[in-house]
């Protein structure tokens, strides 16, 4: 298992998110500096700030604890946790599609 998966899993969806160090540090309420050991230097964060970075960057927890799993997600599964992820409305959408889609297979 790579030991820097945690690292790079925070800052690719930091990126993905469009924020720099100094604006997601400020989220998240900790130094940059200490951000980017975290993402850089194989620095571990503390469970409260491990849980609000996942939360803020709405990061699946499979992909940190299990990552030999998210990797081999079935296409169903992947479905599963990226809707874990969406909000109210986004799921609304979603289900209407998925209900419609069901209707035009009948």
């Amino acid at each position: 298992m790579q030991h820097d998966i945690l690292g790079k899993t925070i800052k690719q969806a930091r990126i993905n998110h469009n924020l720099s160090q100094e604006q997601f540090a400020e989220v998240i309420n900790c130094s940059t500096r200490h951000l980017i050991a975290i993402e850089n230097e194989y620095k571990k964060p503390g469970y409260w700030l491990l849980y609000r970075i996942i939360r803020e960057l709405k990061i699946s927890p499979h992909s940190i604890f299990y990552p030999e799993i998210a990797e081999n997600l079935s296409e169903k599964d992947e479905l599963i946790e990226l809707i874990r992820l969406c909000d109210e409305r986004t799921i609304r959408i979603i289900l209407a599609a998925v209900k419609e889609s069901l209707k035009l297979k009948d």
